[in-house]
């Protein structure tokens, strides 16, 4: 008998996010999300060739020292009460979140063993909403955020190859 582990590695790094940055995500244009119910403002269905050169400047490096690129990248506006049920990504590929304004009381990011909710062995793993955080993990990892209890809460999710 042979008996398989499986890890699942989430990276944690951070990225000071400076006034200059923040001015620039904070332009890029945000629309009510009438597709996922809870979830509030979002860049996601307009690619944004700004938004994009901005995250390769600030956080490129880092995908390629990982050998991955930019695919498509978001600005989420998370409001009071508003939060982003389970979901995933691309399950061939890898995603990052980049927290870049908020509180202590700002929701955390959960994550979930894979298979989640029909397989349910640990308690999720959750980051504490910190300015500067950055989260690279597996597109297929399921993941959250719960109801926020700020109204400020902002950041950069997407896609890389």
């Amino acid at each position: 008998m042979r008996k398989h582990s499986f890890v699942y590695t989430i990276i944690e790094d951070y990225v000071e996010v400076d006034a200059a940055t923040k001015k620039q995500i904070k332009k890029i244009k945000l629309t009510d999300d009438k597709k996922i119910p809870g979830m509030n403002q979002t860049s996601f269905y307009d690619k944004n060739k700004n938004l994009d050169e901005l995250i390769n400047k600030k956080i490129g490096h880092i995908f390629k020292q990982l050998n991955f690129k930019l695919n498509h990248c978001w600005v989420q506006k998370y409001l009071n009460y508003s939060h982003h049920a389970v979901h995933t990504h691309d399950p061939k590929g890898v995603s990052f979140v980049w927290f870049i304004e908020g509180s202590k009381n700002s929701s955390p990011i959960s994550f979930y063993d894979v298979g989640y909710p029909y397989v349910d062995v640990n308690t999720p793993k959750d980051f504490k909403f910190v300015p500067g955080t950055l989260l690279l993990f597996p597109g297929y990892m399921p993941h959250e955020v719960r109801p926020n209890k700020t109204d400020n809460r902002l950041i950069v999710s997407g896609n890389l190859v």
